[in-house]
């Protein structure tokens, strides 16, 4: 099995056992299904995409009707999607995740109109209105960019939508550089120590926990966790945290072994609950640590193999 092969294995192994704990197990599904299929593990991606549509309330962030309603499009199974989709249109859903996917479905299956005419169904129930700007975490922004970028590749004129998701985006770019010039006009972020002497910081770094590292340090290293914290709970507290930085939020690839041995050679006690923080704050200022938050189309933090925005990035999964 070749590494990357292994990797969306393990992924999905964990994935589906956060399935059976957390709150949100169709989510865990949806994104274990997208493992298999990147392990070429059709019958296991099959399995996990149809509990996750059973186990789908509409409810978010992700969706398990849209992912199942994909799967049959993409594997040639219409006439099995066509009474979803009727019903679909019947009992609109309140989640966008489930038109994007139904846009994906249809697309990838070369009916770019049909996935368009979806993306503007969903507009149409996700979104209050075109008067009140749109925040970035909310999933009506993600679905109008989603739209915005299927027009565009298709080379339509911009339509009222379209310039209301630009003048959001704007927005929120506004926002982030003033908060940015704020700060740098303090100067409590340029470097180490202030001119009193007291430490500041250039970075704000927290641990990257992979599904199976923070297995092993739960096993391990249970003083370094809160008593039944899942990978999904420390998945939500890094968006949470993070998203409330101003600037300097990064993530350090972290593992139970590399916290351990960073406490032998500070002469720090491993069991200590602060060790892996402290591990963080070295290697990050070393230059050793990944700028946050990814971009909307790249690969999640987490390890899971799917986009950002359909992962830990997915508006309302924090």
């Amino acid at each position: 099995m070749t590494d990357s092969r292994s990797v969306h294995v393990q992924n999905a192994q964990a994935l589906e056992e956060d399935a059976a704990l957390c709150d949100d197990p169709c989510s865990e599904l949806v994104q274990a299904a997208e493992n298999w299929h990147l392990a070429d593990e059709h019958e296991r991606e099959r399995d996990a995409v149809t509990r996750a549509f059973k186990l789908d309330v509409d409810a978010g962030p992700l969706s398990g009707k849209g992912a199942y309603i994909a799967y049959l499009l993409t594997h040639g199974r219409t006439d099995e999607a066509a009474p979803l989709l009727d019903e679909l249109r019947r009992t609109p859903s309140k989640v966008a995740m489930t038109y994007m996917d139904v846009h994906y479905g249809f697309a990838a299956s070369g009916d770019v109109a049909e996935g368009m005419r979806w993306l503007n169904a969903g507009a149409n129930h996700i979104v209050p209105s075109l008067d009140e700007p749109l925040e970035a975490t909310d999933q009506g922004f993600d679905l109008l960019m989603e739209r915005w970028h299927a027009r565009r590749d298709q080379g339509m004129p911009a339509d009222a939508m379209d310039e209301f998701v630009q003048r959001c985006a704007a927005h929120h770019e506004e926002v982030s550089e003033g908060i940015h010039r704020l700060t740098d006009e303090e100067g409590d972020l340029d470097g180490l120590v202030d001119e009193e002497g007291n430490l500041s910081l250039t970075l704000y770094p927290v641990p990257l926990w992979t599904a199976e590292e923070f297995a092993r340090s739960v096993a391990e290293h249970p003083e370094w966790w809160n008593e039944g914290t899942t990978h999904e709970d420390y998945r939500r507290s890094v968006q949470r945290e993070l998203a409330d930085v101003p600037t300097g939020a990064c993530l350090v690839p972290t593992t139970v072994t590399a916290v351990e041995e960073f406490a032998a050679s500070f002469g720090i006690d491993p069991a200590d609950p602060e060790a892996p923080d402290d591990f963080v704050f070295e290697e990050a200022h070393d230059g050793r640590y990944l700028p946050w938050p990814p971009g909307r189309n790249d690969t999640c933090w987490c390890g899971s193999g799917r986009k950002y925005k359909k992962c830990c990035g997915a508006p309302g999964f924090a």
